[in-house]
């Protein structure tokens, strides 16, 4: 990744917004995990949309349901939302689960969309996995994040995506933007 693979924008619900305003046409499939942070489901139908939801788990620490979210891939499934940590449960993914679903992504050929915004304001022994790390460079991933929560400056309104992944996918995605 290179310092022309990250986009800025007026905070990371702007840059969500514009990019499933590029990425999403009418009937797709957007894999959001419940309970979610109610700004996906709403900018994936605003956008033309179907957010279906997988289920994240409580009586698994909320982790992801990757069971669940297999269920749930058809084929207008384009895209697999990870919230992580995850808002509003605060749950942290383990490396294993972070993992999983990249594999997910990988086998269905989905873009991962990765909301990391949290990523620095963790709780005990808690860490955070970087989705995008286990993507590689065969896996298409959006990497979400910004100031206001992780470095705690909301005022600046400064949020970015950074794209990351086969090269050939994110020049036609670009272009939308």
């Amino acid at each position: 990744v290179t310092v022309e693979d990250v986009y800025l924008g007026n905070g990371v619900s702007e840059m969500i917004t514009m990019v499933l305003q590029a990425f999403v046409d009418d009937g797709n499939e957007i894999l959001v995990p419940a309970p979610d942070y109610p700004l996906w489901t709403g900018a994936v139908a605003l956008a033309g949309g179907t957010p279906v939801h997988y289920r994240c788990d409580e009586d698994n620490d909320w982790n992801p349901d990757l069971e669940d979210i297999e269920a749930k891939i058809t084929e207008n499934t384009h895209a697999l939302v990870v919230i992580n940590p995850n808002n509003p449960t605060g749950a942290v993914y383990s490396e294993t689960t972070v993992k999983g679903l990249v594999d997910i992504a990988r086998r269905h050929n989905l873009v991962l969309m990765s909301d990391e915004i949290y990523e620095k304001i963790l709780f005990d022994d808690a860490v955070h996995h970087h989705t995008a790390t286990y993507a590689g460079d065969d896996v298409f991933c959006l990497t979400f994040s910004g100031l206001s929560k992780a470095y705690r400056i909301a005022g600046f309104r400064s949020g970015w995506v950074m794209v990351s992944g086969p090269r050939d996918r994110a020049e036609d995605f670009l272009e939308g933007l």
